[in-house]
């Protein structure tokens, strides 16, 4: 490289630098050379690693190590030049079973920019964030306390480390105020209605209320889901007043949908409906959710396909999620006497 483009490059990071909205002042620098101690991990523990993706970047992998040498109990690996992750892990030197999702629509992993990637420990598995946002998660395979060190390898530059304590995730102090979308009565939402999305409702939802939910299957969809919850955490878990996840098993059974309710640390009873439903992949749809008295009662266009009698209070309900094989058109709500 040229000095003259050695300069350009310096600036190009410099740049990136000052755009970088995740900049943790208690992180230091790593050594990406060799891996670097943990303390030992535990539920609650939150692991942080910033770095620079360069403008060549071709992928780059964050990997937790075990004591065992060929053991990794979590590889996280952005595979940039070929838009998507891999999650896996490895024993005694033998990949395992790999899973992938693509960060379409997801801001995450940009070329010429830094990046903040938090992975924190729960009771059973490793959840991530990206940038403040919740990625994915992936179940423990490796106990924690045989996590030993920290490894990073590939096109991540400047990059840098802490470990800590958390006990809200993702961190509300990184949540970004402009991100938050917000649906209220007579007011549609129809932007950066980009999945998985989590929206505050602003009105009481009480009896009457209908949520109006309109989108398009994607071409093989294998299920989604529409949470009426409280809170928008993902640990501790919220209480989920509704849980409503509709499954696409195409050649092997009929869809169905799935419903239930999570509280006081369990998810409850499940109820399958199951029957004609008109879910089209590749086509439009409006999904209705009613609250009456004694129940919620679900709607595909204009036919009623289940019921789910309350078992907690809708009122305690402030936060709609959605996440899956949907692309959404718009949300709504309002009041029916």
């Amino acid at each position: 490289m040229s000095v003259h483009q050695t300069e350009i490059f310096v600036q190009t990071k410099e740049n990136a630098l000052r755009e970088f909205s995740f900049v943790d002042e208690e992180t230091v620098p790593l050594n990406a050379s060799k891996p670097v101690p943990l303390q030992p991990l535990k539920p609650t523990s939150a692991v942080v690693v910033t770095g620079y993706v360069p403008p060549n970047a071709l992928r780059f992998s964050v990997n937790l190590l075990c004591k065992t040498t060929g053991n990794i109990a979590l590889h996280f690996n952005a595979r940039l030049d070929r838009g998507y992750v891999v999650r896996n892990s490895k024993f005694r030197g033998c990949w395992e079973e790999e899973e992938t999702c693509s960060p379409a629509g997801h801001t995450a992993f940009r070329r010429n920019s830094y990046v903040h990637i938090l992975i924190f420990c729960t009771a059973n598995e490793y959840q991530i964030a990206v940038n403040a946002e919740h990625f994915c998660a992936f179940a423990y395979r490796t106990p924690l306390e045989d996590v030993m060190y920290l490894e990073i390898n590939g096109s991540l530059e400047d990059t840098r480390f802490r470990q800590f304590e958390l006990f809200v995730y993702p961190d509300p102090k990184l949540c970004r105020p402009s991100n938050v979308l917000s649906l209220k009565i007579d007011r549609p939402l129809v932007e950066f209605l980009d999945i998985p999305i989590t929206v505050d409702i602003e009105n009481e939802f009480k009896t009457g209320t209908r949520l109006f939910i309109a989108g398009r299957l994607k071409l093989l969809p294998h299920s989604f889901y529409v949470n009426l919850q409280k809170g928008k955490a993902v640990y501790p878990h919220p209480t989920i007043a509704l849980h409503l996840n509709p499954r696409f098993l195409y050649g092997s059974s009929a869809p169905y949908v799935v419903m239930n309710c999570w509280s006081n640390g369990s998810w409850g009873r499940e109820e399958r409906h199951s029957g004609h439903l008109s879910w089209m992949p590749g086509r439009d749809f409006l999904l209705t959710i009613r609250c009456e008295i004694e129940a919620y009662t679900i709607w595909l266009g204009e036919k009623m396909i289940g019921e789910f009698k309350h078992r907690l209070q809708p009122t305690i309900i402030d936060t709609l999620k959605i996440s899956g094989d949907v692309v959404l058109h718009d949300l709504a709500m309002i009041y029916s006497n």
